[in-house]
Formats: C-alpha cells, sequence, structure tokens
C-alpha cells in the first residue's frame, strides 16, 4: 500500500521576519505599557509624599507660631527680673519679686521640634527618588537641614535653661509654695519669705546666666524661629503651585 504524506508549506523568510517582528512589538509594547504604569504609580506617590509634607509644614508653622509667642513672653519676663539685680535682696518686697518672676519665667520653657514625619520615612524608604523635579529635592534637603540646625539650637537652650534651674535651686526655697502660710493659691501672703543663700556670689552669677539666657533666647528667636517660620510658608506656596495642590 502506498502511503501520502501531507505536504508541509514551507515558511518564507517574510513570513519568519514578520512573526519575528509581532514578538518584538509585543514584547516592546508590554515593557513600554509597564514602563507608563510604573511612571504614574510613582507620580501618584510622589504627590502623596507632598501632600503629607505640606500638612507636616502646617503643623510646624503653627508651633513655630506658639514657640515664637511663648518666647518672646519669656524674653520680657526675663527683663523684668533683671531690675531686680542691684535690689537689695534683704527686702522682703524684693525677694517676694524675685520669688515671683522665678516661678513665672524660670520654670517654662518652649523649643521647636519639627513633624518631619514625611522627611524621615523618603529618607529611610530611600524614596526621595521619587521626587522628580530637581528644584524640588533640593528645597526638601534645605528645609531638612534648616530643622536639623534648629534642633542643635534648641538643644544648646534648653540646657542652659536646665543650668539656670540648677542655679536657682542653690539659692531659693521654693518649698514656701506648697506651704499656705506663705501663699495662697500661688499667691504670695505678707509673711516674710525665706532670705536667698547668697554665698560666694551665686545670685550675681545667676543674675549673669539670665542675662545670658535672655540673649540666647533671642537669638533663637529672631535667627532661627522667624526665618524658618517664613521658609515653611514660603515652602507651603511654592509646593501647592508646583503640585496644584489646594487647601
Amino acid at each position: 500500500m502506498e502511503i501520502h504524506h501531507p505536504k508541509v508549506e514551507k515558511k518564507g523568510l517574510k513570513e519568519y521576519l514578520l512573526e519575528g517582528l509581532m514578538i518584538f512589538l509585543a514584547v516592546s509594547l508590554g515593557f513600554i505599557a509597564e514602563n507608563i504604569r510604573e511612571h504614574f504609580t510613582e507620580r501618584s506617590k510622589e504627590r502623596q509624599y507632598i501632600v503629607g509634607f505640606i500638612r507636616n509644614l502646617k503643623d510646624d508653622t503653627a508651633g513655630l507660631r506658639h514657640v515664637i509667642v511663648s518666647d518672646w513672653q519669656q524674653v520680657s519676663g526675663l527683663d523684668s527680673m533683671l531690675n531686680l539685680a542691684h535690689r537689695d535682696m534683704a527686702m522682703d518686697s524684693n525677694r517676694k519679686s524675685f520669688y515671683h518672676f522665678a516661678t513665672r519665667y524660670l520654670y517654662n520653657s518652649a523649643s521647636f521640634e519639627s513633624n518631619d514625619v514625611t522627611l524621615q520615612q523618603l529618607k529611610s524608604t530611600g524614596d526621595y527618588r521619587l521626587i522628580e523635579k530637581d528644584h524640588v529635592a533640593d528645597s526638601l534637603a534645605k528645609y531638612d537641614a534648616e530643622i536639623r540646625s534648629i534642633s542643635g539650637q534648641g538643644a544648646f537652650y534648653q540646657a542652659y535653661f536646665k543650668e539656670i534651674l540648677s542655679r536657682l535651686d542653690e539659692l531659693t526655697d521654693m518649698t514656701v509654695f506648697n506651704d499656705s502660710s506663705f501663699t495662697k493659691e500661688v499667691i504670695l501672703m505678707n509673711k516674710p519669705l525665706p532670705k536667698l543663700r547668697d554665698d560666694n556670689g551665686k545670685l550675681q552669677t545667676l543674675f549673669n546666666k539670665i542675662f545670658d539666657f535672655k540673649k540666647i533666647t533671642q537669638a533663637y528667636i529672631e535667627y532661627y524661629l522667624a526665618l524658618q517660620l517664613e521658609s515653611a510658608r514660603s515652602l507651603i506656596v511654592f509646593l501647592r503651585r508646583e503640585y496644584n495642590v489646594e487647601g
């Protein structure tokens, strides 16, 4: 019996080239589509970071305003306290003024801490690369450097404040404010206050420290906090414009 095998048509060179081209186009289009999808994902994530950073900046402006007001009040109070520097502390009226100013202005301090959650996330995750616009990335890095500088000055401010408290404890008897015969609802009564333990010029040293601290606080406000407030406000406006963010 004779067996007939089906004829298989051989593909021409053009057909092989066409198939190869189709495969190449399919792979290329898939690659392009993936790149487009990744691009849109990254731009969406970049925008989310910017929106979050703007929220952090708004927190910073509120915090800076609060600290500036509080610290200017402290500067004013310390200035009044310094008027006692050359008064006779043997007089009970002067000691009462001293205790009044001390409790009001030497037991509270205010330093600024930035809400840097978004900045820290950008750095820890390596997502700084998502900030596509170089001038925006530069602005974020500049702000990060500024708040680290303020943090350093704030630490110096707090350390000096603690030193004053320590020196104050050596001179005074603050337990009088826990004694109803001396005070009533934190108001000093007419009973004479204990004398200050002013030995070896400790009182004058304290007043010198208070003067220094007033100057430190002024510099902290004028050269750090006030400038940073303007920087934060400007950066909010800049980022809203760059990313068309409202609110």
